[in-house]
């Protein structure tokens, strides 16, 4: 197709960002959550040693539905165009076993998760991650998602730039064999808290004991492919390019300092909300471009626990601003809900553990 020929959609992808309006509305509502919260309900340390000796011979399990809002930028001719995955729903995992937590993510075709529009082509998700103390301060974050079929949510107006402002055709561009491929890491101090006080923190396979406040400085990393997209369908009919392009690379690096407080309420429910500005070095791999800025991670979650079975449900923002916001501006949105529960852990896997606890200490 003639456009192809004009422009390289590898280019220049990246994040794009929300309105300002809904950043500042969800920051006013954290600090909200933080000025409400106050401390109590403490359980002695007698009850808390006694609770994670327990905890150490049961297997924590979740599952859940998340919604995932991104959203890749194309700039072109002073206009940002977005590329987006079909749908944004997909099922979650969480595993748990003493200090060890594995997720995964996908959208099975059981449960009919995602509605596919036909236009937009098929999009499919995968995460996989873990996370781990390396010592009682020390927590490594580690993760790798893939989103495969995208489709360009602007197609008229790119059309229009190319083909003059009478064009009216209906449709998408769909790239059905492009891949977005994301590996993260985080290593993460604790200031204020250990492991112990922390863990709730991570996810809800964790049942929450005492209302904690922790802070911590964390090194986040990130490499990013975007690949395989000389396969296009438009209004039906399918072109692909002869020549393979390489992918387009990126590398993102952020330092993270804030923290988070977590406040038990009545009847097992509890409350956790984190806050972390951040310093943010980007680099786009083979291009002349790369830039330092600042950024937020937070996360709030509300649920209860009763210590066998538990749910909840929270909210995930991450947002980088920027000096050229056509480039690396993200605003990432992740909603979820969960459902788990807790069971006694095979006597031989007991065993193996404790050996393996036995050299970690």
């Amino acid at each position: 197709m003639e456009f192809f020929r004009i422009f390289n959609f590898k280019k220049f992808i990246t994040f794009v960002g929300t309105p300002n309006s809904m950043k500042a509305k969800l920051l006013s509502c954290i600090f909200l959550y933080l000025s409400l919260i106050s401390y109590g309900q403490e359980i002695n340390d007698e009850q808390l040693k006694k609770y994670i000796d327990e905890d150490n011979n049961k297997i924590s399990v979740v599952t859940g539905l998340s919604y995932l809002h991104n959203t890749f930028g194309l700039l072109y001719q002073d206009k940002i165009f977005r590329l987006r995955p079909n749908d944004a729903f997909y099922t979650e995992f969480f595993l748990r076993y003493r200090w060890l937590d594995v997720s995964f993510s996908f959208a099975p075709k059981l449960t009919r998760i995602n509605n596919d529009d036909p236009e937009k082509g098929k999009s499919k998700y995968f995460n996989f991650g873990f996370t781990f103390f390396l010592s009682p301060k020390l927590r490594q974050y580690i993760y790798f998602s893939q989103v495969k079929g995208l489709y360009f949510q602007d197609t008229k107006e790119f059309m229009r730039l190319i083909y003059g402002e009478n064009y009216n055709e209906e449709g998408y561009l769909q790239f059905p064999d492009a891949k977005y491929r994301s590996f993260k890491g985080e290593t993460s101090y604790l200031w204020i808290g250990n492991k112990t006080d922390y863990r709730s923190f991570n996810n809800m396979t964790y049942k929450p004991l005492k209302d904690v406040f922790v802070v911590s400085t964390g090194l986040f990393y990130q490499y990013n492919v975007l690949s395989d997209l000389n396969k296009t369908i438009y209004q039906g009919d399918t072109f692909t390019e002869s020549e393979n392009d390489s992918p387009s690379k990126d590398i993102r690096i952020a330092l993270r300092s804030g923290g988070g407080v977590q406040k038990k309420i009545k009847n097992n429910w509890y409350a956790i909300v984190e806050v972390y500005p951040e310093l943010y070095y980007s680099k786009l791999i083979d291009d002349d471009f790369h830039e330092f800025n600042i950024g937020l991670y937070s996360n709030a979650r509300i649920g209860y626990d009763n210590g066998k079975w538990f749910f909840g449900g929270g909210t995930q923002l991450n947002w980088i601003n920027s000096s050229n916001e056509n480039f690396y501006s993200t605003t990432q949105w992740l909603f979820r809900v969960g459902i788990g529960f807790r069971f006694n852990s095979p006597t031989f896997v007991n065993r193996k553990f404790d050996k393996i606890d036995n050299v970690l200490k």
